[in-house]
């Protein structure tokens, strides 16, 4: 089970309670609960995937963080959803229970992802996405180029989605009603104008991808593996993701430690 099957069952469990109403939800845009489960599991799938991550992280040689601030040489400051890299202070003591430990701060990254989600008003949200997942490799580049800049976002296919934001003391619970799969696939296919380099010297992410979800915010939430989600062997497929990474990991960054 790879990283998006485990999310979506992690999304059906989870309860995010409003704290004005009352009201439980899987998802809610003022939490990061979400993004930081995500990142969680994605570490995992490239743990078992990349012998030469794998092999550093049970030496405490390279560990990550989630949420982390960090300083490139550039002069550029970024909070990384997600980084992977050398531990400051040297390797990390001790046996990781996760296969690789969690730090605070990186002395320097080698794998940065931007995680990103669309689960209603997928229109609206289309070039904000675009500008921030864009924004998000260029400032790791520039601090480092040979660095692996990764990018994934979460889009939302229910025909509906209750709101946590338009819901209203004494008011019922407002629902955005979605022209699907239309809205999806115009995000999906927009995304895919993200530019996807395949050397150091390139300009654009080493890897992206995009996982589709089913979730109307009250019920089990569902992967949704059908057209107009990413395919298996399409570039912004979840599996080109990993392998990508995994191999462009393996090919910069076997001989650290």
């Amino acid at each position: 089970m790879n990283a998006p099957e485990r999310f979506v069952l992690w999304m059906s469990e989870h309860r995010h309670v409003d704290k004005k109403l009352g009201h439980v939800y899987r998802y809610h845009s003022r939490s990061d609960a979400h993004s930081i489960e995500l990142c969680r599991l994605i570490v995992a799938d490239l743990v078992q995937r990349c012998t030469a991550l794998r092999d550093q992280a049970a030496r405490g040689a390279v560990a990550y963080g989630i949420n982390l601030k960090h300083q490139f040489p550039s002069g550029k400051s970024k909070t990384l959803d997600l980084a992977i890299g050398i531990p400051r202070g040297g390797p990390v003591p001790g046996v990781a229970t996760s296969g690789i430990h969690q730090v605070e701060d990186l002395a320097e990254v080698l794998i940065a992802c931007e995680a990103k989600t669309a689960m209603t008003e997928h229109s609206k949200a289309q070039p904000r996405i675009f500008d921030e997942l864009s924004s998000s490799h260029e400032i790791v580049h520039g601090g480092r180029a040979d660095a692996i800049a990764a990018g994934v976002t979460v889009v939302n296919i229910a025909a509906s989605f209750v709101s946590p934001l338009r819901k209203q003391k004494g008011e019922a619970i407002y629902a955005s009603i979605h022209k699907q799969p239309h809205v999806t696939e115009r995000m999906v296919n927009h995304l895919r104008g993200l530019v996807v380099r395949d050397r150091p010297e390139g300009v654009g992410f080493d890897a992206y991808c995009t996982i589709v979800v089913d979730c109307d915010n009250l019920s089990r939430v569902l992967l949704w593996t059908a057209s107009p989600a990413p395919q298996n062997g399409d570039p912004d497929h979840y599996d080109t993701f990993v392998d990508r990474i995994a191999c462009y990991y393996t090919k910069r960054f076997s001989d650290i430690g």
